[in-house]
């Protein structure tokens, strides 16, 4: 089984560890943990090379990365935060491959019991809701792009103050959803396909979703080994691995993330949000 960690302390135990070649460290966005858990195993049996995960929101991998100096591969969501790993010679730009698309979209219970119909619900008194936080996890960088978007000043204000709170990362924003805490979340498509007993999905209208997601797996420079790691990215592109992908809902090509967002959208770009948002 595939050896995961949570927390920067734990990345940086890597950093005393004498590591041999049978190893892979691989950081990677919370919004790919099922997936690469099932991957990892996968990967582990066929090849006897163990792989280490360390999971987090952008801005938390990032600085683990950053301050480990040790790592094989990088997981993320968005072409721009990959850019932004090369430009900062963290990630070398000609091993990047992209795997999945994620559109963001409305979850809330099953059957959804509250009768939320799309965006302007959010804002009733009778429903609770979540977000992630806009500062450092993606997918509440773009639901508060959306939000900018498509509600007045007003509108927004109204939302947050009844947000019950900006979740640190996807998994612990979903935890509110299926735990029954809250109503509705913004999260990404997928997340249906994580809890598909304890989801529904109501979909924003196509002009209201501004840009999607797409997942990217890329060498880190700090490798000592890239031959292993180039041969992990692989096996997430291969059949086996994109059937996993499949099997949690992800969503595998432009085309059937276009289709679920309803129309042709922009893939990544860097998210541009009024600074209301920046204060979580």
């Amino acid at each position: 089984m595939s050896k995961v960690l949570f927390t920067l302390f734990g990345a940086l135990l890597f950093t005393g560890m004498s590591f041999a070649e049978e190893k892979l460290l691989i950081f990677s966005g919370a919004a790919f943990k099922k997936p690469i858990d099932d991957i990892a195993s996968l990967f582990e049996k066929k090849t006897g090379i163990k792989v280490y995960v360390t999971y987090g929101s952008v801005e938390t991998v990032m600085s683990q990365l950053i301050l480990a100096k040790k790592g094989d591969v990088l997981i993320v969501p968005s072409p721009d935060i990959m850019d932004r790993a090369v430009k900062t010679k963290l990630v070398k730009k000609e091993s990047i491959k992209e795997f999945s698309y994620q559109v963001p979209t409305i979850l809330v219970q099953k059957g959804n019991p509250k009768n939320i119909t799309g965006l302007k619900d959010l804002l009733r008194d009778d429903v609770k809701f979540a977000m992630a936080n806009p500062e450092s996890v993606y997918i509440g960088m773009l639901a508060a792009e959306i939000f900018d978007k498509n509600l007045s000043e007003a509108e927004r204000e109204v939302l947050r103050k009844k947000i019950v709170t900006y979740a640190e990362d996807i998994s612990k924003l979903t935890t509110y959803l299926i735990m029954n805490q809250v109503d509705a979340i913004v999260g990404f498509d997928f997340l249906h396909g994580w809890n598909p007993d304890k989801t529904d999905i109501v979909k924003f209208k196509s002009n209201e979703i501004i840009r999607i997601g797409a997942g990217q797996a890329g060498v880190i420079t700090y490798t000592t080994n890239e031959e292993k790691a180039r041969k992990f990215i692989e096996f997430m592109l291969s059949d086996d691995g994109q059937s996993v992908f499949k099997k949690y809902g992800y969503l595998s090509s432009e085309k059937d993330a276009f289709g679920f967002a309803g129309k042709k959208v922009v893939i990544g770009g860097s998210p541009s949000v009024s600074k209301e948002w920046l204060k979580k």
